[in-house]
């Protein structure tokens, strides 16, 4: 299949209020660089969106779309912004939130190709963890009945290497 990556973006950018629409990825105090991240992307103020939807659920911070070309797949990334410690339990509603949500904007696979979600999280401080103990593992969220790995990075990293380092640019 054929990645359709400008339909697709225009599909998306079509099913979001146009003042949600941003190019910067900056919430709480925390702010992840976007330099080297495609210039064919759409960012959508998640807050703002589901604001302007009175949508009283829980969200991520931003949704990033873009497209990798060589493997003609979207990527969807859910990215929640904390400026101090977060809770372990917090991120894992708001990018599962995010993810449902992602899903709901992903253009149609006939037609623009597969999409791949990937959630992220920056924060200032170490995770707060419900259990002490699990620490030292990756954080995970659920999503579509299986768990999927939350790639981290520190408030003011480059959201494009942390992407790059996992294979998803």
């Amino acid at each position: 299949m054929r990645l359709n990556l400008n339909s697709g973006l225009a599909d998306i950018r079509g099913k979001v209020n146009q003042e949600s629409l941003t190019n910067t990825c900056s919430d709480e105090g925390c702010t992840a660089h976007l330099d080297g991240m495609p210039t064919k992307r759409v960012v959508i103020n998640v807050e703002k969106e589901f604001d302007l939807r009175r949508d009283n659920r829980s969200r991520c911070d931003r949704l990033l779309f873009y497209g990798h070309t060589a493997k003609k797949t979207f990527i969807a990334v859910p990215i929640e912004l904390k400026g101090g410690k977060p809770r372990e339990s917090d991120v894992r509603e708001q990018l599962e939130s995010g993810l449902k949500f992602a899903t709901t904007l992903a253009p149609h696979p006939r037609t623009s190709g597969k999409t791949v979600y990937v959630p992220v999280l920056f924060h200032e401080r170490s995770i707060n963890w419900a259990n002490p103990r699990l620490r030292q593992q990756l954080l995970r969220v659920n999503f579509q009945g299986k768990p999927v790995p939350v790639l981290i990075g520190r408030c003011g990293g480059n959201l494009a290497k942390l992407l790059s380092e996992a294979g998803y640019l």
